[in-house]
Parts: structure tokens; sequence; C-alpha cells
């Protein structure tokens, strides 16, 4: 009979056998929630999930560190493998193209 303590977005983060207080809440072991605290896959893919989305996050912190060691001239941008040059080139139109197109952009309250 396994009851369960949750955190504050209401995941299960203990496990007991037998209730730790009156107001634990007593769960089937067959219950989603205990099979997904017990399952050591389950904790994996959640960090696999967290990496995968945080790659986009941390190739742009990357591409803001280059631009800053090349503008402070610590690295030389001809310094940098060709295949490194073309995707910085790349990125760097891909992103000016969508603040042009954003820029086209008119709210409801700007006034021409």
């Amino acid at each position: 009979m396994p009851y369960v303590k949750r955190d504050n977005q209401n995941q299960v983060i203990a496990i007991f056998s037998e209730a730790p207080s009156e107001d634990a809440e007593y769960l089937a072991a067959s219950h989603s929630d205990v099979i997904s605290f017990l399952n050591l896959n389950a904790s994996e893919e959640q960090s696999l999930q967290f990496l995968t989305s945080s790659d986009y996050e941390l190739v742009r912190v990357l591409e803001d560190l280059i631009e800053l060691l090349i503008d402070k001239n610590i690295v030389l941008f001809t310094e940098l493998p060709s295949a490194a040059q073309r995707k910085l080139v790349q990125r760097r139109k891909a992103r000016q193209n969508l603040r042009e197109e954003n820029a086209l952009m008119i709210d409801e309250d700007d006034i021409l």
C-alpha cells in the first residue's frame, strides 16, 4: 500500500509503505504516478527531454558568446573553421531577415 508525498507541481517526490501522516495520500501500486516515480527510465526520459529542449537555447547562448568574443577581438572570425563561419553567417542573415520582417509589423497602438 503506497502512500505518496507530492511537491508544489503535484509530482510524486516520495513513496512510503506506511502513512507518514494522517493526511497522506494513498495510491494503488498500479497508479501511473507511482509507476512513473519508480520507473528509472521515466527520469532518464525527462532528462533527455530537458536536454533536447534546452539545446536550442544553448545554441543561441553559444552564438552570442562567439559574437561577443569576435566583437572584443579575442577571437578572429577568420580563425574559425570555414564550416563554422558559414553557419554563423547563415544564422546571422536569418535573424536579420526575421528582425526586418517583424519591423514591418504594426501593432494596433502604433501611429503611422
